[in-house]
């Protein structure tokens, strides 16, 4: 690896080339990226002008609205999702404490059987 970038750093041609690539394909990273960022809007401007030609009474309040009512319903899904962790938790807990209980007495009972052998 070292004898790689002794080379690289000897020959400026090769360090030129290489950076060139570099820039080469970062660029053809970026311009699929901003490919696909145009394609996002475009489609987003599609269903915009849908909504707007299906209903022409449709604002941008409108939107502001559903996005509201979606962030509202979010939350309170979130709140019942927590409650049932909470108390699928407490059912875990029981449980594991009923487990606990009969593994000590089975290996209770285990241990005094190897210890009269």
């Amino acid at each position: 690896m070292e004898s790689i970038l002794h080379y690289i750093n000897t020959h400026q041609f090769t360090a030129g080339v290489c950076g060139f690539i570099a820039i080469i394909i970062i660029f053809f990273i970026l311009k699929k990226f901003v490919k696909l960022a145009l394609i996002f809007i475009l489609a987003l401007i599609a269903f915009m002008g849908y909504l707007y030609f299906t209903d022409p009474a449709f604002t941008l309040k409108d939107v502001k609205g559903t996005m509201q009512k979606a962030k509202e319903e979010t939350g309170s899904i979130v709140e019942k999702g927590r409650g049932i962790y909470d108390s699928m938790k407490d059912v875990y807990k029981k449980g594991e404490k009923l487990v606990t209980k009969d593994v000590d007495k089975m290996t209770g009972e285990d241990k005094q059987s190897t210890k009269n052998k």
